[in-house]
């Protein structure tokens, strides 16, 4: 089923070349990848708890609050991060000129459903 979902969100986001949904350890559930090496991807999945244990330092100082997403772009890409339920991650790359706030929309509806089946 989680393969399902992350094929789901690639085919809603056109502009979409990867996803993946990684454990807590950073270890990837599933993948799919268009353009994006297995390599590129995996190391994403693996690094994204560092990114957000610092972000999370960076702003403890005036928010509390769990960081939930984390957007980055290079000159080519949107790479964006949401969590999900015990620690989980799901990551998608995709092309700099799609539109992030659809990419974000759908990659909500696929946390929800993520979480059902965790």
């Amino acid at each position: 089923m989680f393969q399902q979902i992350l094929d789901q969100l690639i085919e809603r986001v056109p502009e979409a070349l990867a996803a993946t949904f990684n454990d807590r350890d950073g270890d990837s559930i599933c993948q799919r990848t268009i353009q994006v090496s297995n390599e590129g991807l995996q190391l994403l999945g693996a690094y994204q708890h560092v990114v957000k244990r610092h972000l999370q330092q960076a702003v403890e100082d005036f928010d509390r609050g769990e960081v939930k997403q984390v957007a980055f772009a290079t000159d080519q890409h949107w790479i964006v991060m949401m969590a999900a339920k015990e620690h989980c991650t799901l990551v998608l790359v995709m092309q700099r000129e799609g539109m992030l706030g659809r990419a974000r929309f759908y990659m909500e509806q696929a946390i929800e459903a993520l979480n059902k089946e965790l």
